[in-house]
């Protein structure tokens, strides 16, 4: 029986949400991820106009994105392009959006949807920003961003110039050639209009490109300290289809940094948006949001901003999740070779301690150099594991350091119950050595668990399919906001079965230059049910249901009844 009570309003606080120490840890499912690209029609290959110039954005590009952009039910997969430099002979190159077959294959749309352009394209960020029903998207690119509107038919028109998020000058006179990273659309100020941060990199052109060499004389990519960062953007929704770029009296635009991730969460417990943001060789911001008026980086005093050992590392893709099921969401953060992943645990109130080595992290990423990550119950335990895409910058890293290599396998860690982590990916059937940067996941054929899409940098595209994560029982949760933004983003969701409590966020961006599916994946292990399914929504709406059933994916409308998709 389903029971449902609306519109109670709470603080959302911060709750722990286990009672007394976890149990032992299980014994992991048997999971393996098979790589299907070619047999799911995905052809997609990156071009990142690597020439032999050594241009430093060669070696960043690009990243991936589910959506479903035709509103069937099914994800479909969109990869970002970069291209040639101009005045540098080449063929042309353009993204992919694929639309999903629903029989395990996918078609290439690109053409049809409005999206064949050619341009520098670094990440992509997709979001319903207009509330019509229909999933917008955002390419970052070096050079002007671009927001391509859903018209609802299968195809995108190009609403930038209307949208006014093109990006705006970095610097005095203007930079033709601005660097955006990652992005993710969050509604800081609970208005139910989905507003936007775009993470930017460094000052860099093409005539600015600072030559590097090695030790025998030859040109070598440059480190990011040889380049300026510039501060980020933050775009205000103003309704009809228009934004307001707030970076400066928000407080974000005062702050350089070299940001390459973002990942939003309430990290305070204070019931407002917060943003964190890995920096490549910088200290990492960690954004408290101040009442939807302004944001304050409090990395330095949080323990955020110079991990591990006081230093700042190459931060790259983030992630945030409750990883512990303690109801406190802590962070993930890929850095480069010889640095190993950042794993940090949450006090509750905004301060973090990075435990990557006690738990596990440490030792196994040391010669891996991480771009794309994210939090994800593979094996539908319950518990947040870890998928982190690796691979170098320099094709010749190995002649220098014999431990390291170029292409690089993926790592995935096991969650032990929150107890530590363990790295299963050569075991899972993840051997294959690459140079990924974006990555995210999804359920593309709908039977409960969760696959990974990749993007190979100048190289082919990646797609794993998850077999045998849905031995376990699961519960697949949308929320659909009716005050709050449409899509639910910034909505926490409890579900409580098998005598533990799991909480996650609904949430863009995350991981590197790249966007999960937005509906949330509760692995329910053994449990036929969930007991309790708490949903807190913007602005401090709660409500709850129980007994709902697992294997299902249900739509939550806000003050309505929970909704059977499949």
């Amino acid at each position: 029986m389903v029971l449902a009570a609306a519109g109670l309003l709470l603080g959302f606080g911060v709750h722990r949400l286990v009672a007394g120490p976890p149990p032992a840890p299980a014994l992991a499912a048997s999971v393996r991820f098979t790589e299907i690209s070619g047999p799911a029609g995905i052809r997609f290959h990156h071009q990142s106009g690597a020439r032999g110039k050594k241009y430093m954005p060669e070696t960043v590009g690009s990243g991936c994105a589910f959506l479903d952009y035709d509103g069937d039910g099914w994800q479909d997969l969109f990869y970002v392009s970069s291209s040639d430099w101009p005045g540098v002979p080449g063929k042309p190159a353009y993204p992919a959006l694929y639309r999903n077959n629903r029989d395990g294959t996918f078609a290439d749309v690109t053409t049809h949807a409005g999206l064949h352009h050619q341009r520098y394209g670094m990440g992509a960020a997709a979001a319903d920003y207009d509330n019509d029903g229909d999933v917008d998207l955002l390419l970052t690119c070096i050079g002007p961003n671009v927001l391509y509107r859903n018209r609802g038919d299968g195809t995108f028109e190009d609403a930038t110039k209307e949208a006014g998020v093109a990006g705006d000058p970095v610097e005095p006179g203007g930079l033709r050639w601005k660097w955006s990273t990652s992005a993710s659309w969050l509604d800081y100020d609970q208005d139910g209009l989905l507003d936007l941060y775009v993470a930017n990199y460094v000052r860099w052109t093409p005539a600015t490109d600072v030559a590097c060499h090695t030790k025998d004389g030859r040109k070598a990519y440059c480190p990011p300290h040889s380049y300026v960062g510039v501060p980020s953007l933050l775009y205000h929704n103003e309704g009809g289809g228009r934004f307001r770029n707030v970076s400066r009296e928000s407080g974000i635009g005062l702050h350089e940094g070299k940001s390459f991730g973002v990942a939003a969460a309430d990290f305070n417990g204070d019931g407002w948006t917060d943003l964190a943001v890995a920096n490549d060789s910088s200290p990492n911001f960690l954004f408290l949001n101040e009442g939807g008026k302004r944001f304050a980086d409090t990395g330095i005093e949080a323990g955020f901003a110079l991990p591990g050992t006081g230093r700042a590392k190459a931060g790259m893709g983030i992630d945030a999740a409750d990883w512990r099921n303690d109801g406190r969401f802590g962070l993930a953060v890929g850095n480069f070779s010889e640095e190993c992943l950042s794993l940090f645990e949450n006090d509750g109130a905004g301060a973090f301690d990075d435990r990557a080595y006690p738990l596990g992290m440490g030792e196994s990423s040391l010669t891996s150099l991480t771009f794309g990550l994210f939090f994800f119950d593979f094996d539908l335990d319950g518990w947040q594991d870890v998928f982190a895409a690796n691979g170098h910058i320099d094709t010749f890293v190995n002649e220098t350091n014999a431990i390291i290599t170029y292409q690089q396998r993926p790592l995935l860690y096991r969650n032990e119950r929150g107890q530590g982590f363990r790295e299963t990916g050569a075991a899972s059937g993840l051997t294959e050595k690459m140079v990924l940067r974006g990555t995210a996941f999804a359920d593309i054929d709908r039977d409960g668990d969760l696959d990974v899409a990749a993007a190979w940098n100048n190289g082919p595209a990646r797609l794993w399919r998850n077999d045998g994560g849905s031995s376990r029982n699961w519960i697949r949760l949308q929320p659909r906001g009716k005050t709050a933004n449409r899509e639910g983003i910034g909505t926490v969701v409890r579900v409580t079965a098998g005598g533990f409590t799991r909480q996650a966020v609904v949430k863009s961006g995350g991981s590197f230059l790249s966007e999960s599916e937005r509906a949330l994946t509760f692995g329910l292990d053994r449990a036929e049910r969930a007991a309790r399914v708490e949903v807190l929504w913007p602005g401090g709406g709660k409500e709850e249901w129980k007994g709902l059933a697992a294997g299902r994916h249900y739509v939550l409308p806000q003050g309505g009844l929970p909704e059977r998709v499949f």
